[in-house]
């Protein structure tokens, strides 16, 4: 069987004639793209955009939600009661798949954006919470969580599906948590770097901790922040790297 791992992209979060340019190329070299749906970026006009090119390409979509706070671009923890979190993001992913759907398409899985995805691996109660809100969907998407976390195993018991996630541009710390982006060195700017990230991930080899120690990572996708300098360049020469070694970029089966 040809070995495949996915490439997923978060997208729809810069409405500038120069950001939504980046995000249509970067779309042309991943399998998953995962669209900013209100609650940090985004919009009905950006999500739409995003979304038809998503389907012109055959890209898996998925939808990006986070703590309702355009303000701090959502990579801030919010304090909201459970029952007003999850209605917020009700309404963002349900306003992407409202998109989707319109069109005959499938909205694959949901993808939590910065803090909000921070903050489901330390909190399993929070993790849950998100995981029945998905569950009560129909139908029920995938999460997209952190490779290593307990969410797969959260996900198992309550019937829905997990797409583990490892990143090609982010550095980790010994438990397997990424390195927060005010830390030097937290995010791969370097596309021989992330390349070499990307290959140990695939081959199950050890990535090297920002402390020290070395970690492996089973992961069913590799991200690419779309804000990341040179993300274009990067996925280009990660792309390169899986072609020469018959690495097909493709969602899992």
């Amino acid at each position: 069987m040809t070995q495949r791992i996915d490439i997923n992209c978060d997208l729809g979060e810069d409405s500038s004639d120069q950001g939504v340019a980046r995000d249509l190329a970067l779309m042309a070299q991943i399998s998953s793209c995962s669209i900013a749906c209100g609650g940090h970026a985004g919009s009905d006009t950006s999500m739409r955009r995003m979304v038809e090119n998503a389907m012109s390409l055959g890209l898996r979509i998925g939808a990006h939600p986070s703590y309702p706070d355009k303000e701090n671009f959502g990579r801030k923890s919010v304090t909201l009661s459970s029952s007003d979190l999850m209605a917020s993001l009700n309404d963002q992913i349900s306003s992407l798949k409202d998109i989707v759907e319109d069109r005959d398409y499938v909205m694959g899985y949901v993808k939590p954006h910065g803090a909000l995805y921070n903050d489901m691996v330390q909190d399993n109660a929070l993790a849950e919470t998100v995981i029945r809100l998905l569950k009560s969907m129909s139908p029920v998407p995938a999460l997209m969580g952190l490779a290593g976390s307990e969410q797969r195993a959260l996900c198992k018991r309550h019937g829905v599906g997990f797409i583990a996630e490892a990143f090609a541009d982010r550095r980790y710390l010994s438990n397997g948590q990424l390195a927060p982006r005010s830390e030097l060195g937290a995010v791969i700017e370097q596309s021989e770097l992330a390349t070499a990230q990307v290959m140990s991930i695939v081959d199950a080899q050890p990535v090297r901790s920002v402390d020290g120690h070395h970690i492996i990572l089973q992961a069913d996708s590799i991200c690419m922040h779309s804000d990341t300098p040179a993300a274009l360049q990067q996925i280009k020469v990660i792309r390169d790297a899986l072609s020469a070694r018959d690495i097909q970029v493709a969602p899992s089966p």
